[in-house]
């Protein structure tokens, strides 16, 4: 009778394998992941900057004071029946929201919406009003 059973080496040896096939997927998934929040937060800014171009259309001009939330700003995008443009984007993708208005005195002057992202890097995303995007990391949380 050949009765061979696991030994303790080709046990640990599987155990090895298998905590190194985890590790890389935990890795990428982290990566799309991080992906996910920054290409959400691009995309809600390029929401709120298509409904100030609406505005902007609409009125002659961008909303003239700086807003620390987006609340703070879509109580400033309505239109001439006093219904906002948008319903506004969640704001999960993100942790702080700024939006820096332009200058009234200057008839070319820009404006900016910026976030941190909720991924690992508390990526920086700045969305000008020309389409431009800036996207910068800050460093890990």
């Amino acid at each position: 009778m050949n009765q061979r059973g696991v030994t303790t080496l080709e046990l640990l040896l599987v155990v090895v394998i298998m905590g190194i096939l985890s590790m890389v997927t935990m890795t990428e998934f982290f990566k799309i992941h991080n992906r996910a929040y920054v290409g959400a937060a691009i995309s809600d800014l390029q929401v709120l900057r298509k409904a100030m171009a609406m505005h902007d259309a609409e009125w002659g001009y961008f909303p003239q004071s700086d807003a620390s939330n987006m609340g703070g700003l879509i109580s400033q995008l309505l239109d001439p029946l006093g219904q906002p443009y948008l319903k506004p984007p969640s704001g999960d993708n993100w942790r702080s929201f700024v939006y820096a208005a332009p200058d009234p005195a200057d008839l070319l002057a820009d404006y900016d919406l910026t976030v941190i992202c909720n991924d690992h890097f508390n990526t920086q995303v700045t969305v000008h009003w020309d389409s431009k995007i800036d996207i910068m990391r800050l460093g890990p949380n």
